[in-house]
C-alpha cells in the first residue's frame, strides 16, 4: 500500500525490487483497490509468483485513529463512518493474508501502523502477533529523518510513534530507535502535514534495506 519507495531504493545496492501495489498509483501508474475482490484475487497472482523475500505492508490507518473517530465520526454520520470503517477493515485483513503467506512459505513481511492504533487489537493482526517467529517494536519516526511543516512554515522533526512488526528479527532491531530528546517535535494534525507524515523518509527506507 505505497508508491514505490522501499523498492525505488533497492537497486541501488544491487537488490531486486518487485511489484508495488498502491491504492493510488504503482510503479506503471496504476491504482489498486483492494475493497473490491476482483482487486484482490488479481494481486494475488504477481504475489505468489514473485515469493518476494520481503512484502512491506502500511494498509491505511485512519479508520483506526481514535483521534479521527473523535474529529470525523459524528460529521460524517454514523452510516458513512460505519462504511468507511469495513473499506478499511477489508485492507487490514487483506494485508494480513499477504503477511500470513509470507510467514507460511519462510519468507518475511514488514506491517507498520501508528503504535495507538486501534488495528493492532485486530483479531488478524493479533494472531500475526501471536506467532513466535514475529516481532514488534515501537519507533520514533525523527529518528529515520522524518520531518513536518510547522504553523510559520518552517521545518520541525516529527517524532510520530510508529509500530512496525516483522517476521525479520533483523529489521526489528534496525527500527528498534527511540526519540532521546534534544530537539522540538511539531505535531501533524492539518490534512498536509498528516499527509507528509505518511510517506517514508529515506532514512527509513534505508534501515528497512
Amino acid at each position: 500500500y505505497s508508491p514505490p519507495r522501499v523498492t525505488a531504493a533497492l537497486p541501488k545496492l544491487g537488490l531486486v525490487a518487485a511489484s508495488t501495489f498502491d491504492l493510488y498509483a504503482d510503479e506503471a501508474g496504476v491504482a489498486w483497490d483492494f475493497t473490491q475482490r476482483l482487486d484482490r484475487e488479481r494481486a494475488w497472482l504477481p504475489i505468489r509468483a514473485a515469493e518476494p523475500y520481503l512484502v512491506v505492508g502500511s494498509p491505511p490507518c485512519t479508520m483506526f485513529s481514535r483521534l479521527q473517530l473523535n474529529l470525523n465520526a459524528r460529521r460524517m454520520g454514523k452510516v458513512e463512518w460505519e462504511r468507511r470503517r469495513r473499506d478499511a477493515e477489508v485492507l487490514l485483513i487483506f494485508a494480513a493474508a499477504v503477511y500470513a503467506l509470507q510467514v507460511k512459505e519462510g519468507r518475511h513481511f514488514l506491517h507498520e501502523h501508528p503504535a495507538a492504533a486501534s488495528s493492532w487489537r485486530h483479531p488478524a493482526i493479533a494472531k500475526l502477533h501471536a506467532n513466535p517467529s514475529v516481532g514488534a517494536v515501537v519507533a520514533d519516526m525523527c529518528q529515520f529523518g522524518m520531518m513536518t511543516t510547522t504553523q510559520n512554515g518552517s521545518q520541525a522533526p516529527a517524532k510520530k510513534p510508529t509500530r512496525f512488526m516483522s517476521s525479520s528479527p533483523a529489521i526489528i532491531e534496525a527500527l528498534a530507535k527511540k526519540c532521546p530528546g534534544g530537539h522540538e517535535h511539531a505535531p501533524l494534525l492539518g490534512g498536509a502535514r498528516a499527509r507528509n507524515a505518511a510517506v517514508y523518509p529515506p532514512g527509513l527506507c534505508s534501515a528497512i534495506i
